[in-house]
């Protein structure tokens, strides 16, 4: 079978294509990835363990950094559809 009547079958089955699907589980990933950090961090500065609280902070940016991009992609591609 195709690809695109694949993404069709898909699209009909759930109301979503697959690359619909997958930005927005990867969204959802980040956030919770994110949520669960903030209290790494946490857990991190109540230890005084600096170097790991600095990493989990480093993790967290680029996590909210990648939501954004992913959220611009979903952006362009509902208006394209």
């Amino acid at each position: 079978m195709e690809k695109h009547q694949k993404s069709e079958q898909q699209h009909k089955k759930t109301g979503a294509s697959n690359v619909e699907y997958d930005l927005f589980s990867e969204v959802h990933s980040l956030l919770k990835g994110n949520a669960a950090l903030e209290r790494y961090i946490e857990d991190a500065r109540d230890a005084g363990e600096r170097d790991v609280e600095t990493c989990f902070k480093s993790i967290h940016e680029q996590n909210k950094e990648n939501v954004t991009k992913l959220r611009d992609l979903i952006t362009q591609h509902l208006k394209a559809a």
